[in-house]
Parts: C-alpha cells; structure tokens; sequence
C-alpha cells in the first residue's frame, strides 16, 4: 500500500516517515485497447477509480515538485505520485544543486540554436528562454535561497555564439552549502504548507487513455506489496519520472559506450519513455545524458558514489590503467570535472586492440571499461580514495533509496572488504585485476603494467609526461609522482552518467506528441525526461533550469484544462 504524506507533522514529513494511506482494491484491469490504440486505450466511464485529483503528477523531484506547485497556485488540486517508498528527492536532490539562469534571452537563443543542430525547435527553446530570465524573481517569490554564480559559472563553450549568455545560481541549505538538498528542503516544506499529498511507493506503469478522444484521463500505478491504484486526472497528467539512467537494457540499446555506470537516482529507470511510447509518443535525444566523470560501484549496487578523491593524487603516485596494462588519457582532477566531466565517457568509446577471436583480430569489449585506478603503499597512506565531505551524490540519502555508506578514513575497510585489491609486486596485482574483471575478458599481461610504470617513473623523474601532458603539479600538490613504494593497490572504476536526456517529444506548451507530432491531449512532461540537449550537454546547472522552467509551464498549462465530464 503506498505511504501518504498528507496530515504529517513538518517534521515527520521531512523525516520522510509515512502513515499508511486508506485502503485501495487492487486494479485488475486488462487493456482492451482498439488496434492502433494505446495499451491503456478505455473508455474512463468503465474504470472504477480508486482516486481523483485534476492535476495528477508523476514522480517527487525537482520537476515534479515545481510542476505541483505551479498547478496549485492557478487553483488546481494536485496530487503526486512517487515512485520511492518514501521522501527522497529524486536526481534533484543528490545533485550539486546548481541551475542555469538566462541572462540575454537573445543571446541564448542563439547558443541553443548552436547546440541542437535542428533537433530541438526553436519554440521550445523560446519557451524556455522566457522562463529562464523570470526564474530570479519566481525563486525569490517561493523563499529559495542561493547564491549569483554567474561570474564563475554557465554555458561550457564559450568560443560559441551567445556563450554569455547564461549564468548560474547555487542553492544554499541553511548552512549557506551548495546542495541540491536545499532545493528539496524547499519543496517537502512547500507541498507540506499548501497541503500537496503525495503518495509514496506508487510506481506509475501505465497512462489510461480515452480511445476515442486521445484524452489521457489517468494511470494506474503498482504498489511494492503487489497491489494497485487507478488515479483518475480530471484535467491532466504531467510526467516527471526522470530519465532511464538505472536500467541497463536501455543503456545498452541507447547509449554509448556501453556498459556505463552512474551516481544516479535508483528509481529513474525510463518508467516515463514506456509509458509514452505505449499510448504512440514519439521520442527525442534518447542517445543523450551528461556524464559525471568516473566512480567505484559497491559489489551489488546499483548506483556508483560521488568524490573520487580529485583523482586521488594526495601524492601524486597514481595512474590509471585498462585492460591492455596501458595509461590511456590524462589523469588530472581537471579532465574530470565540469565541464568536461558532462562528456566525458566519449573518452571511452573505443575498442580492444588486442588481438582475438573475431575476423579481425579484434575484441568485442571496450578498451577502457572497466579501468583501474593504480596506486602504491604511500598514496594508499596518504588519504582516502573517496572524500566523503561532499555536497552531491548518493551519500546524502538513505541506503534503501541507494545511498552509500561513508569511506573510511584510511582505506583498511575497504581494503577488508575486497573492493580495493592489494599486491606485493606488479605480477601479483595484475592477477588481482584479471580475476576482478573476468567477466570482462580481463587479460592483462604482467609484463605490459611494468612497462608502463616504468615509462611513467622515468617521466617523474624527467617532470614531464610525454604521453598525455599530465602536470607536475595539480590542486597546489605533486601530481606526477613515482609509483616505487610496494605493496601496490588497485580500485575498479567506470566511466559514469548522472542522468539521461531522453524521452518524449514535447512542444513549447509542454504537452507530450505523438510520433505524427499531433499533441496527445492533457498529457504533459518536465525535468530530465525528454530533455531539450541534443548532441551535448552544454549548460552548467541545465538539468535544474529544465525542472524550473518548463516545470512552471507544465503546472500552467495542466491547470488551465477543461476539466473532464464525470
């Protein structure tokens, strides 16, 4: 049964803890679809609704709570359907809390435009334009406090047209810390003060659409004890539900490389896209998401953890290595920060080289997925691999949501744990590694990682990297540092995403299109599903700026429908 979150304490709210919601049938409906229809294609008069509302919301992020918002305040009843069990606060919350704000509408147009090559119509982005430069006041009006990163912070190419044209404000908790928490402390506070309801542990899989009209009128949704929900909307559904990043079928079918690992939200497995293409929605950007450098995954997890220790080069005795035993880019903290970080898994689509079993000569595996992060007895002494100090990431929420636990401050734990391998001499570190990564077709020679560590140890001492240009200094410490003090200590790592961009097709009003790009009636969508970046993600804090922005026209525009007939 899903928990509610209406008639909560402030505190038990933000606390996340539920009560249990009054008792619904389980929804048993077969589709019966007409051909060409949707498979939630039925007449609404034959469905027995467990609930009703006018604005129906999927999903309790960054998008899904502004959407709420922006239909209540045009005197719309909303309700929410999250797909958590309880409060968690989607990607929004374990993001850096970072969003665009436009400073030259006309000269974002023109960046944008730049962007998309044509893939994203100019009128969507003018309504996003025109959202982006009112979002200051609409933030100051709901009591969101931040701070003007504009000098620092905006678009990532700044050799294009209308590159300064963006800024950035960051979000600040109470603390006066970065934190896309501070975005969802506002908006639990915000549906518990107007009286939003929200129903917890609600998995929406299924949009109701009327066959004759097209009209969606509602969903059903799936609790985790099995039982179900019919929600009638008697003027609208918006989609928030996130992008697709946790279901690896879908990475595989849509992205490259693959596999890729994330420091995501565990519930935005593409939930919105099937949903849409059920009911005949065309899709847009499916190949997109922004990338989030790289990460270590626990055995079994599903999502990857945030802070890799600036590369962790406290002393600058590192390197990284793929299956070849080879360094295969430049390892400094730069080249995985913003902004390259957003596109940073291009680095790694390019294949074995090694010589095997198909026609020519080559492996089907990705050269450099998994790679090892390579480090020896005074690197392993000098400080954690990962900083647990950080403003974004899965360690700010709880591990039922797919939170990490915090690393310890000397590495012995997971060292314990087996998720740093450990070996006296280069031969038997490579046997640590090609045992780890066995499923990979890992077959590292001994002989090939001494080579390479004797190349590097020459260029330390030399204090120039003549194969990738790695300073000799980086973040004010020594960063190109022998690796000469056995034993030796490796940690598997992924290329890594935050979030994927694609989804639905929508027009400037937001409402969702079919794949004739006819408007699929009182259907709408916001947030990272069905994002406007095509061909790279460009703008620093565009994933916030997409749930503000056309969050707000979603909300409008949802409210001001003609409410269905009874």
């Amino acid at each position: 049964m899903p928990n509610s979150s209406e008639g909560l304490s402030r505190r038990d709210f933000l606390k996340g803890t539920g009560v249990a919601a009054t008792a619904v049938a389980a929804v048993g409906l077969a589709g019966c679809a007409s051909s060409g229809s949707g498979a939630g294609a039925q007449s609404a008069s034959s469905i027995a609704w467990d609930r009703e509302t006018e604005v129906l919301v999927l999903g309790f992020g960054g998008a899904g709570a502004v959407s709420a918002a922006a239909a209540h305040e045009e005197g719309a009843e909303v309700l929410i359907l999250e797909k958590a069990p309880k409060e968690g606060g989607g990607t929004t919350r374990i993001s850096t809390g970072y969003s665009s704000i436009v400073l030259d509408p006309d000269g974002a147009l023109e960046y944008l435009h730049h962007q998309v090559k044509g893939l994203t119509p100019d009128e969507v982005f003018e309504a996003y334009v025109q959202e982006g430069a009112t979002l200051v006041d609409w933030l100051d009006d709901h009591g969101l406090t931040y701070t003007d990163v504009s000098s620092v912070l905006g678009s990532d190419y700044k050799n294009w047209p209308g590159s300064d044209a963006f800024g950035a404000v960051g979000f600040t908790d109470e603390d006066g810390v970065n934190s896309g928490t501070a975005v969802f402390d506002w908006a639990t506070a915000y549906m518990q003060d107007n009286g939003i309801e929200i129903l917890f542990d609600s998995q929406a899989y299924q949009l109701v659409q009327d066959p004759e009209t097209k009209e969606v009128v509602g969903v059903r949704a799936r609790h985790s004890d099995g039982s179900e929900i019919a929600v009638r909307a008697k003027k609208a559904v918006i989609m928030c539900t996130g992008g697709f990043e946790c279901n690896d079928q879908m990475i595989g079918n849509y992205l490259v490389p693959s596999p890729l690992a994330r420091e995501g939200w565990m519930f935005n497995t593409g939930d919105g896209i099937r949903m849409g293409q059920e009911i005949g929605a065309d899709m847009w950007h499916m190949n997109m998401l922004d990338a989030y450098g790289v990460t270590f995954t626990e055995p079994g997890a599903i999502t990857g953890r945030f802070g890799l220790n600036g590369a962790t080069c406290a002393t600058g005795s590192f390197m990284w290595i793929n299956r070849t035993g080879k360094r295969f880019m430049c390892e400094n903290p730069s080249n995985i920060g913003t902004p390259l970080a957003h596109r940073s898994v291009n680095r790694f689509s390019l294949f074995d080289d090694i010589p095997g079993s198909l026609p020519l000569g080559y492996d089907s595996s990705y050269r450099d997925i998994p790679f090892y992060l390579l480090i020896d007895q005074k690197q392993f002494d000098a400080a954690p691999l990962y900083d647990n100090n950080q403003n974004a990431g899965c360690g700010l929420i709880d591990k039922e949501l797919g939170g990490v636990e915090p690393w310890s401050e000397d590495n012995q734990a997971e060292l314990e744990k087996g998720w740093i391998l450990k070996g006296d001499t280069i031969e038997e570190i490579v046997q640590k590694m090609n045992e780890n990564s066995k499923d990979e077709g890992y077959h590292m020679d001994p002989a090939d990682l001494q080579a390479t560590v004797d190349v590097y140890n020459a260029d330390c001492a030399a204090g120039i990297d003549s194969q990738f240009g790695r300073p000799a200094v980086a973040n004010d410490v020594p960063n190109l540092v022998p690796l000469d003090t056995p034993p030796y200590y490796a940690l598997r790592l992924m290329p890594c995403m935050n979030t994927t961009k694609g989804g639905p097709v929508k027009n400037a009003k937001v409402q969702i299109l079919d794949t004739h790009g006819e408007v699929i009636p009182r259907l709408y969508e916001a947030g990272t599903l069905g994002h406007t970046a095509a061909q790279v993600y460009c703008i620093f804090g565009a994933n916030l700026a997409e749930c503000f922005n056309f969050g707000r026209i979603a909300g409008r525009n949802a409210a001001a429908e003609t409410p269905l007939e009874a």
